[in-house]
Parts: structure tokens; sequence; C-alpha cells
């Protein structure tokens, strides 16, 4: 009886231990409105976007993300150049955003962006699109479930 007493206090304190080690491995960053723009089954890509706030005392990098519905998702940043009087607009990719400490980055249309290629599934307006995000340092992860909608801002 004493060796059980003894286990299951052990594994008491085990599980006590890791509760008080996943808290303390919380990532401190909010996600708020979160979308995937819906597009028709014609393309082979669409883009995410969100608000990103860095609720902790050191910086953040974004570094990337994955979903279900495509084959790969990086983090790109629109360019803009005059050709003969013209804007032209294109895409460069990045290796990470940086989130100051207590700030915030806007992922949006038309700024830095989740690129989310190779479509496998093409998200129509009112489904629900899972994203995993991935951060550094610590190889952390948040998922967010994000709808799809037409973006009506141009």
């Amino acid at each position: 009886m004493y060796r059980d007493i003894t286990r299951a206090f052990f594994l008491l304190a085990l599980l006590l231990l890791s509760a008080s080690a996943h808290a303390g491995n919380a990532l401190p960053v909010k996600v708020e409105d979160a979308w995937v723009r819906a597009v028709p089954p014609s393309l082979g890509d669409t883009a995410a976007f969100m608000r990103l706030e860095n609720t902790g005392d050191t910086p953040l990098l974004l570094t990337g993300g994955t979903t279900t519905i495509a084959g790969m998702a990086m983090l790109m940043k629109t360019t803009r150049k005059t050709v003969q009087g013209v804007e032209v607009l294109g895409m460069g990719p990045l290796d990470s955003i940086e989130i100051p400490p207590h700030s915030e980055h806007v992922l949006k249309p038309g700024g830095d962006h989740l690129m989310i290629m190779n479509l496998t599934s093409h998200p129509r307006p009112g489904d629900i699109v899972a994203v995993t995000l991935r951060f550094e340092p610590g190889h952390r992860t948040v998922t967010v479930e994000m709808p799809a909608r037409i973006d009506l801002e141009k």
C-alpha cells in the first residue's frame, strides 16, 4: 500500500510539473481579425491576413505557417515599383517578421501576408480554415481558425 501511495504521489507531482511547464511556455501572442481570402477553384494560391500582438517582454519572430488546405505557406511582402509611369505590384519572400515586445504587426492585403500556395482545397466564403503559425524563439506554434471571405477592399 505504501508503494501505491508513493507511486500516486510521484505521478501527481509529474502531472503538476508538466502542467506548470506548459503554462509557462504559453506563446505571448494574440491573433485577431484573422481571415483567409476565398478563391475559386481556378486559382492555385490564396493568402491569410491577421493582426498579431506580442504581449510578451521579448521580440517574437513569425517565421511561417502550415495548413491542411495547401502544400505550403510562406511569408510574403507586397512590392511596388513604377515602370514607365505605371505602378506595378509584385511579391517577395520574407524569412520572418519581427513583432517587438508589447507591439503589433498587421498582415493585410497590399502588405505583408501569409501566402498559401499549391491549394488542395479552395476556401469558399464562410468556410473555416485552420492555419498553424510558427514563431521563434522556441519553435512554438499557434493554430488559428480563420473564416474565408471575399476581400471587398481594393
